[in-house]
């Protein structure tokens, strides 16, 4: 069994309301369940209703938890996961090692007093904080062939390209190209795949006053998606604002250019059809 699950998918800070029933509020977060072991990517608030789901099994599987970068609205959501305060419960913590702030060193800030009260250390899960392999090309968690891309956004962030056996889906959450600036190389990060999770916070109109925040347009994720010859566009990050009926308009506007896009909702799952 594989399977892609998307939590979370708003920026910046979570939404709630009437108007935001559709995407849902929850921040950036997005799981791979196997047979052998659970991936996450990212631990916005969506991260809670893995809590639950794992509440629900016998025994904990063995998590896994990659970083895509340290913005408050990816990280949110970590102390209050509940398997962190399970003993039984195996799991390992990996970011980027170029960074330059000492990512273990941000996390343990985040997760103690005053913040929180308790520590990142003093948790009950078996832990383990490790750097991703960047050395290599790639890694395997649980069968599952992941690879990772720099990408342009403040502070450093990281796309990712998972390989399951039916599916490959590339993590593109955070990043900002214009129209005239994607690289090549990027979209050959993206070749091929089944799904392009993408950044478009900013509508077209909206993008040029926020140029160097860190993030795209869905004009861009549809242009990539076209050149990377990718199956299905998924815009992700939607603004805090973003009401339902908003984010309906962008996704009306993306399908003319690139026909198979669909906005990122709360417990949508990316299969193949």
């Amino acid at each position: 069994m594989y399977q892609f699950i998307i939590r979370g998918a708003r920026g910046t800070i979570p939404a709630c309301g009437q108007e935001y029933l559709i995407y849902g509020g929850h921040t950036t977060c997005f799981t791979v369940r196997t047979d052998s072991g659970l991936i996450i990517f990212d631990a916005g608030t969506g991260i809670s209703s893995v809590a639950n789901d794992l509440s629900e099994l016998p025994t904990s599987p063995s998590i896994t938890l990659l970083f895509t970068h340290f913005h408050m609205d990816h990280i949110i959501g970590l102390p209050i996961f509940s398997p962190l305060y399970n003993k039984n419960t195996e799991i390992s913590i990996l970011a980027d090692r170029r960074r330059t702030d000492d990512w273990r060193t941000t996390l343990k800030n985040f997760i103690g007093k005053p913040y929180w009260p308790i520590g990142l250390a003093e948790s009950d899960a078996v832990m383990k904080l490790e750097d991703i392999p960047v050395d290599e090309e790639a890694m395997e968690l649980y069968g599952v062939r992941i690879s990772w891309f720099l990408v342009p956004h403040p502070q450093q962030c990281l796309a990712y390209r998972v390989e399951m056996p039916e599916n490959t889906v590339v993590i593109a959450t955070d990043l900002e190209y214009n129209r005239n600036g994607i690289q090549s190389a990027f979209i050959n990060f993206c070749r091929n795949a089944d799904f392009l999770i993408f950044d478009a916070h900013y509508t077209p109109e909206e993008y040029p006053a926020h140029r160097g925040w860190g993030h795209s347009t869905w004009e861009v994720g549809a242009r990539i998606a076209n050149e990377a010859g990718v199956d299905r566009l998924i815009l992700t990050h939607h603004a805090p604002s973003r009401k339902d009926t908003e984010i309906d308009r962008i996704l009306e506007a993306a399908r003319k250019v690139f026909p198979v896009t669909f906005a990122a909702a709360e417990n949508m799952v990316l299969e193949r059809v």
